[in-house]
């Protein structure tokens, strides 16, 4: 089952920087239907450009749409497995293609999911820690030790 628009992974939102700034201009794209109108916007120029796809750089330049908007946008749909990217460059940038076109391509040609980083398995491990004490907290304190030693042996491998 495909996630609805908008596909909003970053605490309900599309993404921010470390500023307090960002974070508004996210969450005001998240309350206003901006972030969802773009993703459909991306999502249409991407089917309209069919089986070959299209970089960054021309959504942008269709879209008229700066290099954070588009990229941020196309990172959370590729997440979300609403667009792929191509392992081929054109430009010295991936294409991302439309999901409609998956079946023209091999496993080898495409990155179906985006590449994972080390900050992101660390934000993974820690929403994963935040919500196993969430649920010790609401049972009396309860806490399943076995499952925050693990958690945090993994957040030691990825420092």
């Amino acid at each position: 089952m495909m996630p609805e628009l908008p596909f909003a992974p970053y605490r309900g939102t599309g993404g921010y920087a470390g500023t307090d700034t960002s974070r508004e201009r996210a969450e005001r794209e998240i309350d206003d239907g901006t972030l969802a109108v773009r993703q459909q916007k991306i999502l249409d120029a991407l089917d309209e450009q069919g089986a070959g796809g299209a970089t960054w750089a021309t959504l942008g330049r269709i879209l008229n749409l700066h290099h954070g908007q588009i990229s941020g946008a196309l990172s959370n749909l590729h997440q979300a497995g609403l667009v792929f990217m191509l392992r081929k460059r054109h430009n010295r940038s991936h294409p991302y293609v439309h999901l409609n076109y998956r079946g023209m391509y091999t496993d080898d040609e495409v990155h179906d999911s985006p590449k994972q980083t080390k900050a992101g398995m660390r934000r993974g491990v820690l929403d994963d820690l935040v919500e196993v004490c969430r649920i010790g907290l609401a049972c009396d304190g309860q806490f399943d030790a076995r499952a925050i030693a693990r958690l945090l042996e993994e957040l030691d491998g990825l420092a």
